[in-house]
Parts: structure tokens; sequence; C-alpha cells
């Protein structure tokens, strides 16, 4: 059995990055750049109205007036309409928001400025404009001003949000080179457990790991492959775990403690899986497995077996499997592991004597500190008391108890409420 630091310290020690690849732009939300976009076009791509108005010479406003200008207008112009038309001294076009400026105008002056009833004026009429306000240049984006072609706009190690996305689009790629989203495997074992839609019998229980993983999975930007339930028999489990292994993770929940059933670790040795740990100094979840697959030529298969308990195989996903996934995505190293903050305890609760114990708890964000509120918590296959959780109390060995008023370590996994 070794220390939590020390079973982190061999995931990260294992655990590399996937090679990027090339791949669809929207396959590619949420994932990590591995090479820049460069544009192919200007920023904007040409001189561009940025309000609806009138485009018009500077020259017309240098002498300002309480009369205003009165411009012919030549031509009405909507966004992706050009003309040929240049626009001369005296003369204007009516122009709409994003519309190209005409040859010979340098500004556009807002529909708001129209003088004497003459807002409605449109190709072949004349309208007034107001000179109070005006500098040259105004309401008008210069060709390129954002970027130009051959820059690089999103750089190596960008995350391709909402915005990178429509930005990578504007630049012209429609395809980009990033890290590939990791694919988990959810294998759940025990031949007591049944379909989520089964109303389960007499000695039965739903299998809520396979669901909860998943979920889990998919929070990280990850894509979850659910197995299925695998059977107490070495051969239905060896079947899966074979399946599971082509995928980037394989996580496995239940059969790796120590009872007559408990067949998970002698299949995974002879699956060819190299056992990096077995049992980690916790509460709940010391059972925990870890391995991998070397594959020749390939990214070699991460491998964790989780405790069968719903609540150990959680903490233990949170602790050990979601750095191994961030790993694996590419992901800077302040996003592998949960954050960690000292909080003021608001309610009594005791450690273990043996090992560090991870409780559930609701957080609170005063004027003060954060707080943290120890939940009703029945134990490892408790998912009621764990699923109101903002977060854990980590308390380390010895049996000692604490009282409300001490500041002690918690894991977030949810975001803090403010009081």
């Amino acid at each position: 059995m070794i220390e939590i630091s020390a079973a982190l310290a061999l995931i990260e020690q294992t655990a590399t990055p996937l090679p990027p690849r090339r791949m669809p732009l929207l396959d590619a939300c949420g994932r990590v750049l591995a090479a820049p976009v460069v544009s192919d076009v200007d920023s904007p791509p040409w001189d561009r109205a940025m309000m609806d108005g009138f485009a018009v010479q500077a020259i017309d406003f240098q002498a300002k007036s309480s009369a205003g200008v009165a411009l012919d207008v030549l031509v009405d112009l909507a966004a992706g309409t050009v003309s040929t038309m240049t626009i001369q001294s005296g003369c204007c076009a009516r122009i709409m928001t994003g519309a190209a400026i005409p040859t010979g105008a340098d500004a556009v002056v807002p529909i708001e400025w129209a003088l004497n009833n003459t807002a409605d004026a449109h190709a072949g009429g004349k309208v007034c404009l107001s000179t109070e306000k005006f500098r040259t240049g105004q309401h008008l984006a210069k060709q390129g001003t954002a970027f130009r072609c051959g820059q690089e706009v999103l750089s190596v190690g960008t995350t391709l949000g909402s915005a990178a996305i429509g930005l990578a689009t504007e630049a012209g790629a429609t395809h980009v080179v990033a890290a590939p989203r990791v694919r988990v495997a959810i294998l759940s074992t025990g031949s007591e457990l049944v379909a989520p839609e089964a109303l389960p019998a007499l000695g039965q229980t739903r299998c809520s790991n396979g669901t909860m993983l998943a979920a889990a999975v998919r929070l990280l930007g990850a894509e979850p492959i659910p197995l299925g339930i695998a059977s107490d028999r070495p051969e239905a489990i060896r079947a899966l775990v074979a399946q599971g292994l082509a995928a980037d993770v394989l996580v496995l929940s239940g059969g790796v403690s120590a009872g007559d059933l408990d067949l998970v670790p002698e299949i995974f040795q002879r699956c060819g899986i190299e056992k990096i740990f077995h049992k980690v100094r916790l509460k709940p979840g010391k059972p925990v497995w870890f391995g991998m697959l070397k594959r020749a030529h390939e990214a070699p298969t991460l491998v964790f077996g989780l405790p069968g308990n719903p609540a150990s195989s959680l903490v233990c996903f949170e602790l050990f499997v979601r750095p191994a996934i961030q790993i694996l995505a590419g992901s800077p190293r302040q996003q592998w592991h949960l954050p960690r903050q000292r909080a003021r305890l608001m309610g009594p609760v005791k450690a273990a004597p043996d090992r560090p114990v991870y409780l559930p708890c609701r957080l609170l964000r005063s004027a003060r500190a954060l707080e943290a509120t120890p939940l009703q918590w029945t134990g490892s296959s408790d998912l009621l008391g764990l699923a109101g959780a903002g977060g854990l109390l980590a308390l380390p060995a010895g049996g000692d108890r604490y009282d409300v008023g001490d500041e002690v370590d918690v894991v977030l996994w949810a975001a803090v409420e403010c009081a």
C-alpha cells in the first residue's frame, strides 16, 4: 500500500500527452491547439461600415455649420453589396452596418445625425447631415485592423472555446491540429448489477457506477465508451477488458479488493497489463489499482481498477483518473488536479486513525473565509450524501477530532456558493 502523493507521482510519470492529429474544426471544440492557426485573409477584408448611416468624404465636413451639410445620395449599400461608384465631394452613399465602404469615402455619418427630416433619403435623393461631432475616419473599420493575411491568430496551447472557433473560421481554418479527445472505456463488474432501466430484484442493484463515471469523463471533455456490465466470471470480464484496451484509458469498477470474487488484478495480469500500484492509503478507495498496457508504435493504454462502492469509485476517479485524462489531453498542469483550499470547519468531524479520509462537505464562501459544513454520510456506498457535496474534507490520518472553527484542507469539485 502506498501514500496518495506517491500514487499521484506515479500517474504523472506514466501518463504523457497523446500525439496531436488533424481534425475538423468543430471536432476540436474544447481541445488544445498543437499547431497555430494562420489567417488566409485580412480582417476586416476591406474597409467596412460600423454603423447604419451615410458614407461621406471628410472634406465636406471641415467647416462646422449649424445648418449641416447637404449631400446627394448616389447609391444604397447593404451588407454584401458592392458598388463601383466613386464617392466625390458633395455626394455620399446610404450604407448599412457591415457593408464595404465605396471608393472615395473615408467616414460614416450615423443616420441619427440627419437633419431636417432627411434620414429616409435614398439613392437619387438628398440628405442633410450634422457636422457638430464629425471626425475623420469615424465609424469605419479599416482593412486589416484586426489581423492581416499570414498572421498567426491562434497560438499553440490555445484551448478552442466558442470565440476561438469563430476566429479560426474567420481566418479560414476548416481543420486544425489539436490534442485528440481522450477515449475512456468504462466497465462495471459484479453479478449483482443490473442495467439502469431494470427494476432490481432481491440481491440485485442498479449499475450506477457506469453512468456516474461516464458523466465524470464527459465533464472533463473526454469521450466515454460504455462497455456495460461483466458478471463475476473470469471469461466475461476478460473479454470486455480486451475490448476496453483499445481505448486510451480503461476504467473498471469493482473486483479489485481481496474477496473471493475480486478477480480483476489477475485478469489484468493475464491481459499483459503491467501493474504500477495496487492499494493506496486512502479512505474511501483503498483498493484502487493502476497499470498500463504497452503497445509497439502506439501510445499505451492506462488502466484503472476502481472500488465497486459508488462513492469510493467517484473519489478515486477524481483523485487519480482525472489527472491521467488531463495529462493525456495536453491540459496545463494547473488543470490536472481538483483545486485545494483551506476552509473553516462548521461542524465537528473525526479523522481515521490509519488513513487519510475524504468526507463530503458543503462549501460556502463568506466575507471571512471559505466555510466547510460536513454532510451526513453513511459511507462508501452512499451517493445521496455525496451528491449534495461541493467538495471533500481532506483529513490526514491520526484519528484527530476537528471542531467548529478549525482550519482543514478541502478539495473543491463544484463552484463555491457565496454568502
